[in-house]
């Protein structure tokens, strides 16, 4: 199964994009992949998707984030949602649109990252053991 976008209004509507096999977040923007076409871009409090705001991301089912020099961790593994330029991971907050920088700050490696890039956890049917 592949990566699917929901994006929700604080009330009513909400749109679905995908299923896609990855995506990347460069900066603010959301691609199917590296330099690819724009799925949805991020503003203050609200993404821009199809000419319409939406309050919230939620990405189904659970990801792995990896990044440039991405050496693993169980804080990259889980439900991926954003709201008003935070990421959660498990609802834990796993990273900052950092606006100065054009990038994401990620909390707990203290560290500056420009492409995040979101692929659906393996599936046990996948595991060699």
């Amino acid at each position: 199964m592949g990566l699917l976008l929901h994006f929700q209004k604080t009330r009513g509507s909400s749109v679905t994009k995908g299923p896609f096999e990855r995506v990347v977040f460069e900066g603010e923007t959301v691609r199917e992949k590296t330099g690819g076409a724009i799925i949805a871009t991020h503003f203050p409090h609200t993404w821009a998707v199809d000419d319409e705001e939406f309050l919230r991301l939620d990405v189904e089912p659970s990801v792995v984030v990896g990044w440039e020099g991405f050496a693993g961790s169980p804080s990259t593994t889980g439900h991926l949602s954003c709201v008003n330029g935070i990421a959660f991971i498990d609802r834990r907050i796993f990273a900052v649109v950092d606006r100065e920088h054009g990038d994401w700050y990620l909390l707990r490696e203290g560290q500056h990252q420009q492409v995040l890039d979101l692929q659906p956890v393996p599936s046990s049917d996948s595991d060699p053991r």
